[in-house]
């Protein structure tokens, strides 16, 4: 590689990775997500194009080397040296597999430089739905959140096309040439921005309640009881100031068993003759062999149902090949109604992604209940960063947004790599 194009391939590699920390935490000016189509566009060719992606999404998903060594070692599968690895390379492999898209499908500088626009609007598609939208995380979509909020798929439509454009800068660059190009595209641009709004409040009597209870021991039985009464004392103190809905983490009881059945029989007896409902993060059995479970939010007590994680965070939960692995829930699965409300469900991982939440921008239910289970994430940017998402998929969409989640109960995470 000469000089000159390893100079320029770094320094896109440094744009992109200043216009992730601009977004996302610690910034949070989605806004500027509209330099990354103009960037790619000027690149000089798929080299710098690339490196201006990748940089954006190692920035961007940073902890994921620190996240894989905290849960991998906790968990006792690996040894905290190569929990790290892992991590490294799994957070490698994210930024390329992102960053492909963009690098293939850009011109090369002998070519002419038309239908950029096509292929930025491919790019958005191909890295935003699986395959590889499965770690589709960071997504530029996200600017619609901004640019034209509430209005559900029409929001998205809006971002894609005023994304694709931008890519198309070097048509409009100069508005001596174009002025009246120029002007329509800023207007088109600008004029939804001014309209924000603040996201709408959840039904009254609807509470999160958030924990910080750490990780789970499902090895021990103590762990166990000790871990439902203490869910059961928080939902109680949430019910009686007032709430008739209160919702709890996710997977915070672990596998939903006979015997924790058994521990929440009364406390469920109560809430369904009071009329209350708690909806509460588990995980479900689906098979024994293998071991298969559902990654789930179940309503209890004065309702009924259930909503599957369509997308538990892959290697950590979704293992298709291992012996126990999380299962996909059904990515047709409806709103469910509690308390008279139609309610949609992000579940941890999803918070990160768009696909798993195609109905919600489509048809617009009353609230948006995000669980998350968040006890390896201790000092890491992470968490603030799925926060910043899934509040953005919300304001898009126009609904209310209510999250409970569980944190790390001591700073002893801290100390781990």
């Amino acid at each position: 590689m000469q000089a000159k194009t390893l100079l320029s391939a770094l320094a896109y590699a440094a744009t992109g990775a200043g216009i992730a920390f601009a977004a996302w935490y610690p910034g949070n000016w989605v806004i500027v997500l509209l330099a990354l189509p103009v960037l790619w566009a000027a690149s000089p060719g798929r080299v710098a194009a690339g490196t201006m992606w990748a940089g954006y999404y190692l920035v961007a998903a940073r902890d994921i080397p620190v996240v894989c060594a905290r849960f991998f070692s906790v968990h006792g599968e690996l040894g905290a040296t190569p929990a790290l690895a892992v991590g490294v390379a799994f957070w490698i492999a994210q930024a390329c597999v992102l960053a492909m898209p963009w690098m293939v499908l850009k011109p090369e500088p002998a070519s002419r430089q038309r239908g950029l626009w096509w292929r930025a609007a491919l790019a958005l598609l191909v890295s935003t739905v699986p395959p590889i939208g499965i770690v589709g995380w960071v997504s530029p979509l996200h600017v619609a959140s901004v640019l034209l909020p509430g209005a559900g798929i029409y929001s998205l439509v809006y971002a894609v096309l005023v994304l694709a454009g931008l890519a198309c800068y070097p048509l409009w660059l100069f508005p001596m040439r174009r002025p009246a190009a120029l002007g329509a595209a800023l207007v088109l641009l600008v004029a939804p921005v001014a309209s924000s709004e603040a996201l709408p409040r959840p039904p009254a009597g609807w509470v999160a309640v958030n924990t910080a209870m750490g990780q789970l021991d499902q090895a021990s039985y103590a762990a166990l009881y000790a871990r439902s009464e203490a869910l059961q004392l928080a939902a109680r103190k949430a019910f009686d100031a007032g709430a008739r809905v209160v919702v709890l983490p996710e997977e915070m009881t672990g596998l939903w068993r006979d015997s924790t059945q058994f521990w929440w029989d009364s406390s469920l007896t109560q809430l369904k003759d009071s009329r209350k409902t708690l909806v509460m993060g588990v995980d479900l059995r689906v098979s024994e062999s293998p071991r298969r479970y559902a990654d789930s939010a179940i309503v209890l007590g004065a309702g009924d149902g259930r909503f599957d994680s369509r997308q538990p965070v892959p290697a950590g939960l979704w293992r298709p090949m291992a012996p126990l692995s999380a299962v996909l829930g059904d990515l047709s699965q409806d709103f469910l109604t509690i308390d008279g409300h139609r309610a949609a469900f992000s579940i941890c991982y999803e918070d990160f992604l768009f696909w798993p939440h195609w109905r919600l921008f489509l048809v617009r239910p009353d609230v948006l209940l995000g669980l998350a289970n968040n006890w390896f994430d201790d000092g890491l940017a992470v968490g603030e960063i799925q926060r910043q998402s899934i509040s953005s998929i919300a304001r898009i969409a126009g609904v209310p947004l209510l999250r409970a989640v569980n944190v790390p109960n001591s700073p002893t995470l801290n100390a781990k790599p």
